[in-house]
């Protein structure tokens, strides 16, 4: 094995759809798509930890839906979202939608995404047409919906307009949400999506940037929601931790302080 980004390759492919490679790390092992950031990242011996800080971002929507059932997940990378939420939700069932197929491959091979979990359908696709054709058969019906699609050249085009945003709001329950990651280096890319998240959201929106990352995690809820909601949620989010060691606690205080003075407009 070569040394390559500091560890040693695994795995590495080209195909149509672009470089993909394994590279392990010590215990870490990560997926690349032929540049130094890590896609996904895993422990070797602990595959269900999220190891990267934007994923503990993601999953500060459990302050607001604490037990999902039905989830959705748009991109799957390595599968580290997919591998927590199996291990800790035992009833869950998830659809994950995934554009290329060498990645679903490679995650089911090298990162430990299982094969024939009855909980977990894998999709070959394109995640907006998923999401459009849930919304137009099934209606609502997710209390979860996670959306991770980034490549090595940014956001997929697809999941990016205002017609996607508006299906992930038409396919999440009245109690539902929607977790996305963004980029917030990308100025003008960050504003008009959460332009557009805000109109399919009716603006029950928060955002929690991730420490010392350019990642921004967009929260759009179809429930309504004010400041002192937050402020109670404290709380829950020390017994939630404890559960999932997430850094909830540390999440629900990077939202009441990013999201305070927008909500203060808002509501007070």
């Amino acid at each position: 094995m070569q040394l390559y980004y500091g560890g040693f390759v695994v795995y590495q492919a080209a195909s149509d759809e672009g470089i993909i490679e394994v590279v392990d790390i010590g215990d870490k092992r990560s997926l690349h798509f032929g540049t130094y950031p890590r896609q996904s990242s895993m422990s070797l011996q602990s595959p269900h930890l999220l190891e990267l800080s934007y994923t503990r971002a993601m999953m500060a929507g459990l302050l607001f839906q604490p037990k999902p059932r039905n989830i959705c997940v748009i991109g799957l990378g390595g599968g580290s979202l997919v591998k927590f939420l199996l291990h800790h939700f035992n009833e869950c069932q998830i659809d994950v939608i995934e554009y290329r197929q060498d990645v679903i491959d490679v995650a089911q091979r090298y990162f430990n995404v299982p094969h024939n979990d009855p909980r977990l359908r894998i999709h070959h696709g394109d995640g907006y047409q998923f999401v459009s054709d849930q919304f137009f058969s099934n209606g609502a019906f997710y209390d979860l919906l996670l959306v991770d699609a980034y490549d090595h050249l940014g956001m997929s085009a697809s999941v990016g307009g205002q017609a996607f945003f508006d299906a992930c709001a038409g396919v999440l329950n009245d109690d539902g949400l929607m977790s996305i990651n963004l980029w917030g280096t990308d100025r003008p890319g960050f504003s008009q999506s959460m332009q557009r998240i805000n109109q399919s959201f009716a603006d029950q929106t928060l955002v929690l940037p991730v420490a010392d990352k350019g990642n921004v995690i967009g929260l759009a809820l179809k429930q309504r929601f004010n400041v002192s909601q937050l402020k109670r949620h404290r709380d829950l989010a020390d017994s939630l931790n404890l559960q999932f060691d997430v850094d909830l606690p540390q999440s629900l205080h990077d939202l009441i302080k990013q999201n305070i003075s927008f909500l203060n407009r808002l509501f007070l």
